[in-house]
């Protein structure tokens, strides 16, 4: 069984798009690290770009199928089955389906080994326990505490850049998915709550949008929708 040990605080090594190398490091560089610490990892421009088309594609697929492709009824639900039950569902079949190549998606840059090209998921998971493996070793010589430092942010780094590129990424294909699956099943978010003076498209756009969220908020969602709507049904005095 492997064993995960958190390293001490680890110092963010990257300055804009400049990385500290891995080696000794002392003096103004130390705190340059340590200032650079607090910097959000923010998505890349290319994964931002890439949801939003997604989206987009799935928004006018879903309308397309819906309009031209789908079943002859939207989804009715036999007795002791609650309405939303399509939606959590679709929510888990889609979860289901891109959780096996989730951790071979979202490459990155690890800073201090640009020229090595760019990693996945898996790949830089297993570079930083190596350095951090690698780093105790060296505490435990007495000696390498620095640049056991700047190895470990620097790998750190590339998870966290992944993890951000991957959510905009996993948000987007699942939102795609969540519009065709819902335009073919007529089975929108919107008109399920009783709004039925709106577009076929917006239905659809809102519906992929909640269910790409994921299927703890959309639970969330939908509890608090069924709570509401018993809240309404009780006779008035009644508690």
């Amino acid at each position: 069984m492997a064993i995960c040990i958190r390293p001490t605080p680890v110092p963010i090594v990257e300055s804009g798009r400049e990385a500290v190398a891995p080696g000794r490091v002392t003096g103004a560089a130390a705190d340059k690290i340590t200032a650079d610490k607090k910097k959000a990892v923010t998505p890349h421009p290319l994964y931002l770009g890439i949801a939003v088309f997604v989206i987009v594609a799935g928004g006018v697929g879903g309308t397309l199928i819906r309009d031209h492709w789908a079943r002859a009824v939207s989804f009715v639900p036999p007795q002791g089955i609650g309405i939303f039950a399509i939606f959590y569902i679709i929510a888990q079949v889609i979860e289901r389906v891109q959780e096996p190549i989730v951790p071979y998606l979202g490459r990155a840059k690890d800073p201090g080994e640009e020229e090595k090209g760019r990693k996945n998921q898996r790949q830089a998971k297993g570079a930083l326990e190596r350095a951090v493996v690698t780093g105790f070793a060296q505490l435990e010589k007495g000696s390498g505490q620095t640049t056991r430092a700047a190895d470990v942010a620097n790998r750190e780094r590339c998870v966290d850049q992944i993890r951000a590129n991957l959510t905009v990424l996993i948000f987007g294909t699942s939102a795609l998915l969540a519009m065709i699956l819902s335009g073919y099943l007529k089975a929108g978010f919107l008109r399920t709550v009783g709004e039925s003076g709106i577009p076929a498209w917006v239905d659809i756009a809102v519906t992929g949008l909640v269910i790409g969220a994921g299927t703890k908020p959309l639970h969330d969602l939908i509890s608090n929708i069924s709570a509401s709507k018993v809240e309404k049904q009780k006779p008035p005095g009644v508690v």
